[in-house]
């Protein structure tokens, strides 16, 4: 008897610590959503990007959940020791993660990460369809100034192939000053070429 009053208590505590985390966590969307969107209400935060239909759009998203990842929604440090969070989002100062949050929310802010990245992209370029998705997704995870400064920029206004030139951004420093080439960079690179070319 003893047995079953003490798995009794855990499960009930459980249950009621489980219950708090849970809604601890949709709080907090809750809070950053309003930040996202204030000028919205809440029946109308379902976010729809103006890109949501156009080619490439909703591949590249799809790319960028695979490559950088959900990480169970919890805040970790990348490899250039940026704190990060959802599917590759940076942590800003104005952001007020706690805990974890939720897919949905994750969903919502990679869409608005690649979508400044989009408009980067159209104000220093005329790139359409593959082409802008492509290099919207170079920035999304190098920069805008990172491409305003390489090669890239350039060689795309000659109407040149930028192939090699994009395959020089998966290089890393090691400790001893080498440049080694990191599979994972040049991959998600290949997927640029790919889709530049289409």
């Amino acid at each position: 008897m003893n047995y079953y009053l003490r798995m009794s208590i855990i499960f009930l505590v459980n249950m009621f610590l489980g219950t708090n985390v849970i809604y601890s966590d949709l709080t907090n969307d809750k809070n950053n959503l309003t930040k996202l969107y204030p000028e919205k209400n809440k029946s109308e935060r379902n976010f729809v990007s103006k890109y949501q239909f156009e080619e490439g759009y909703e591949e590249a998203i799809r790319f960028i959940k695979e490559h950088e990842g959900y990480a169970g929604g919890k805040i970790y440090v990348d490899v250039a020791g940026i704190r990060t969070i959802g599917y590759g989002h940076v942590i800003l100062a104005t952001d007020t993660f706690t805990t974890k949050i939720s897919k949905e929310l994750a969903d919502k802010l990679v869409r608005q990460d690649f979508d400044k990245a989009i408009n980067a992209i159209e104000r220093e370029t005329d790139l359409t369809g593959y082409k802008k998705i492509a290099m919207a997704h170079f920035v999304f995870a190098k920069g805008i100034g990172n491409f305003t400064r390489s090669n890239l920029k350039r060689l795309m206004e000659e109407g040149k192939p930028l192939d090699e030139e994009l395959k020089k951004w998966c290089f890393y420093r090691s400790p001893e000053g080498k440049m080694i080439r990191s599979e994972y960079s040049y991959n998600i690179r290949l997927w640029e070429i790919e889709m530049y070319n289409k």
